[in-house]
């Protein structure tokens, strides 16, 4: 006998002790070691199906095996997570490169596998569940944009990998994040609340695994989340995105180079300007919070606009840096004299003043009609103290010769 045809014996030998213990079980037989030997049962064919040829799968599916794993998982195991991690384990290498098996497994376990994502506490239930839900996602587009569809599922994954950092709920995320199309189908579908905790792991993600991200998804979101959306529904994840990506070489060019974008920071930066000095009291969402113990307020730090201004402008900084274009539009729409304006301290935006100062450094840094614009700023309109000293330091830094090569690198 040939070795497949012997390793297809094999399996179907521990196949029908598993089967056996099934019938005992139904029959109200079972000895006290059974669970443990039917969990060594499913190790064994965990470790050993990979191995099996194309007819030996084949004949296990026409045995039943799928149902029989099913009623395992549901009923035999319902309270033995281990023992439920090691059968789903053994189904992952089971479907692998087997069309009609993938098929079967995910008609099959998918209520369940939902089941274990949304309400398991086991780590190790999780972790596995998702590797197979995500391994029948890989061979099948119908399965995986069934999946992203899935509210509950996308919620769960995003938490898990929020609260425990499990390894399948990050490679979920990957691969969201590496697809447009994937990433929009995601985001499309999530309720608000969800869309802001998708946005914030992303923006993890620029932080520390960035090359995991594909400029096509900052494309999207760049278009879709932020050119093409209204000004007032404009959130600060988004911006905080896009203020990330454009510290990034990966994604820069593609930011600075966005005329159309740029002009639409401006209009954002002067309505919340707008918006803040029309009612200046804390129940403007863009007001300024001159206290400076806020700051450690939680209720700041969870508010809706916590760092949106300074965003915009870090945005606006990395993209005036050597583009003469650029900087020319922040004199002839009177961008200029905001920013002047953001050289003050404000506990919802840390940072405004220092990101304001680095941006007119950028605007003005081999422009000589925006330096000759700041110069005489008095024209302009009042400013105030803050503004003043400001001033004084930008002209200052505009004065010295940067000693920063054209080969280096100036966004932050």
């Amino acid at each position: 006998m040939s070795t497949e045809g012997q390793q297809n014996n094999n399996v179907q030998e521990f196949m029908c002790r598993i089967m056996d213990l099934k019938t005992r079980k139904l029959s109200g037989r079972l000895d006290a070691d059974d669970t443990k030997n039917t969990t060594d049962a499913f190790r064994w064919l965990r470790n050993n199906s990979p191995q099996l040829d194309d007819a030996g799968k084949c004949q296990l599916l026409d045995s039943e095996l799928i149902e029989t794993c099913l009623w395992y998982c549901d009923t035999f195991f319902a309270n033995e997570p281990l023992s439920c991690s090691v059968l789903l384990q053994f189904l992952a290498n089971f479907s692998m490169g087997h069309k009609r098996a993938q098929l079967k497994i995910f008609g099959g376990f998918c209520g369940s596998l939902r089941n274990f994502i949304v309400s398991s506490e086991d780590s190790k239930l999780l972790n596995n569940s998702m590797m197979l839900l995500y391994n029948l996602c890989l061979c099948d587009v119908n399965f995986r944009e069934k999946i992203l569809k899935d509210v509950n599922i996308v919620q769960q994954i995003m938490t898990h990998w929020t609260q425990n950092e499990i390894e399948y709920s990050k490679i979920f995320l990957d691969s969201i994040f590496s697809n447009s199309k994937d990433f929009l189908l995601v985001y499309e579908n999530l309720p608000d609340t969800s869309k802001n905790q998708l946005m914030n792991i992303f923006s993890i993600w620029l932080d520390h695994y960035h090359e995991e991200v594909s400029l096509e998804v900052i494309i999207v979101i760049k278009n879709d989340l932020f050119i093409n959306c209204a000004i007032e529904k404009i959130t600060s994840f988004v911006v905080n995105v896009l203020a990330k990506a454009s510290s990034i070489e990966k994604f820069n060019s593609e930011i600075k180079k966005h005329t159309t974008l740029l002009k639409k920071i401006m209009d954002l930066l002067l309505f919340i300007h707008k918006r803040a000095k029309d009612n200046d009291s804390f129940n403007n969402e863009f007001s300024r919070v001159k206290d400076l113990s806020a700051l450690f307020d939680s209720e700041i730090q969870t508010h809706n606009r916590f760092w949106f201004k300074s965003d915009l402008i870090r945005l606006i900084a990395n993209m005036c840096y050597n583009h003469q274009e650029h900087q020319n539009l922040m004199r002839t729409d009177n961008i200029i004299p905001i920013l002047l304006e953001c050289c003050s301290f404000d506990a919802k935006n840390p940072l405004m003043r220092e990101w304001s100062l680095f941006a007119l450094r950028n605007i003005l840094e081999g422009n000589l009609d925006n330096q000759n614009f700041v110069a005489n700023i008095d024209s302009v309109g009042t400013i105030d103290i803050e503004s003043s000293v400001a001033l004084t330091d930008t002209l200052k830094m505009a004065s010295i010769k940067n000693s920063v090569s054209d080969n280096d690198t100036m966004f932050i």
